[in-house]
């Protein structure tokens, strides 16, 4: 029986899924972390604890909807933070494997970090495939949230992209998360309306995982990637 260029585009997908890399996060989240101190000034940081605590609510939402292989979270997050050739392997391997890119915008995000733009850049570089004909082809697989008030310019490449902005929430609550961010949600005591968006952002990561496949990119190095945001020539 032959197929439709439709239906072999989407079995072949089908079947990348099936040979899918079953260590491969869901989805990665990349925030800005503040750099250590030098060697002998102050504390070292733990990781954000925000963060972290969107990490986990995120997690337990997502394997709500998807279930999770036992033993292992459906995400990847860094708290390890720079440094050695196995911390550059594992973030190198969870950005080039994992199927949604979640990104914390802030100013620091988009311009204090070489690594922030390195993530994007990587995850950037994979190609969205619809699982399905009706899929949307032109659907973006990157997840960028307001994890702070953003002001200023943003860079073309982030811009191009659209902000996260959960449906079905009032417009009170979207009008707090725009102003707010999901951070200063948590800081001024709004837990329900900072609830109500991290079970958003969990449908939306299983509706891509589910309507979508990105196939992995490995690279050994982070040489070749952009450390700005910013993209320069003709």
């Amino acid at each position: 029986m032959l197929l439709s260029s439709g239906e072999a585009r989407a079995q072949r997908v089908t079947e990348a899924f099936e040979n899918e890399d079953p260590a491969a996060p869901v989805f990665f989240l990349s925030y800005w972390r503040p750099k250590p101190p030098m060697q002998g000034v102050g504390l070292p940081r733990e990781a954000n604890r925000f963060v972290t605590r969107f990490f986990d609510d995120l997690t337990a939402d997502v394997n709500d909807l998807i279930g999770s292989v036992p033993g292992r979270d459906p995400g990847f997050l860094d708290v390890a933070g720079e440094g050695g050739e196995r911390w550059r392997e594992r973030l190198l391997r969870a950005a080039g494997t994992c199927q949604v890119f979640i990104c914390l915008l802030s100013v620091p995000y988009l311009h204090h970090s070489e690594w922030c733009a390195r993530e994007w850049d990587l995850f950037a570089r994979r190609k969205v495939k619809p699982r399905s004909p009706e899929a949307d082809p032109a659907e973006s697989a990157i997840i960028p949230v307001l994890w702070t008030p953003m002001t200023g310019r943003i860079p073309p490449v982030v811009a191009e992209v659209n902000y996260f902005i959960p449906t079905r929430l009032s417009a009170d609550d979207r009008a707090a998360y725009l102003a707010e961010g999901l951070l200063g949600l948590l800081k001024t005591g709004q837990e329900n309306v900072y609830q109500a968006i991290v079970w958003r952002i969990a449908q939306h990561v299983e509706r891509i995982r589910r309507g979508y496949w990105v196939p992995p990119l490995y690279l050994e190095r982070e040489d070749d990637l952009h450390t700005t945001f910013e993209r320069g020539g003709p």
